[in-house]
């Protein structure tokens, strides 16, 4: 299956929506996506507004890949139940969020050459980015939750300081 996101922002991201939609037919798995606010309604996929966390997780670890917008959450869930994906960040200019901040979180992961984790610019490359990615077989070894880790470490040493 592949599980395609676009988190809880109220905007919506039609753009990625429709790409996905289009492409579905041609592609070599299922595809279920998840709308959240966004307008369109897709014709040649499995959708859904919103579910409970537990089910996104599931949704997530059940994938060969996820496509999503560049939401930490995603991104850290993702890399945890060690899940290729293919992040299109949501664009101020599209009125897909209020900044640019998801370019900046992508060139970041760009630079840190995060293995399984493919980003792309333009819509019009999902297609070709999803065959790659196919192709290379791409799968890793889930990561341990390093972030949660270091928020507990951190509360501790707060607590303990106290």
């Amino acid at each position: 299956m592949i599980f395609v996101t676009v988190g809880n922002d109220f905007r919506s991201f039609d753009r990625l929506l429709k790409k996905m939609d289009e492409i579905a037919p041609v592609l070599p798995e299922e595809v279920i996506i998840q709308r959240g606010y966004s307008k369109f309604r897709p014709v040649n996929a499995r959708s859904f507004d919103f579910v409970s966390m537990e089910k996104a997780i599931e949704y997530i670890r059940e994938s060969r890949l996820v496509v999503s917008h560049a939401g930490i959450g995603t991104i850290m869930l993702c890399k945890e139940h060690g899940i290729p994906m293919i992040i299109l960040p949501r664009r101020k200019k599209f009125q897909e969020h209020i900044n640019d901040h998801q370019i900046e979180i992508v060139k970041a992961l760009e630079e840190r050459k995060d293995e399984n984790i493919y980003v792309v610019y333009d819509e019009n490359r999902l297609k070709e980015k999803i065959r790659e990615v196919w192709e290379r077989g791409a799968r890793y070894a889930p990561m341990k939750n390093v972030a949660k880790s270091n928020l507990i470490r951190t509360i501790r040493e707060f607590i303990e300081k106290i």
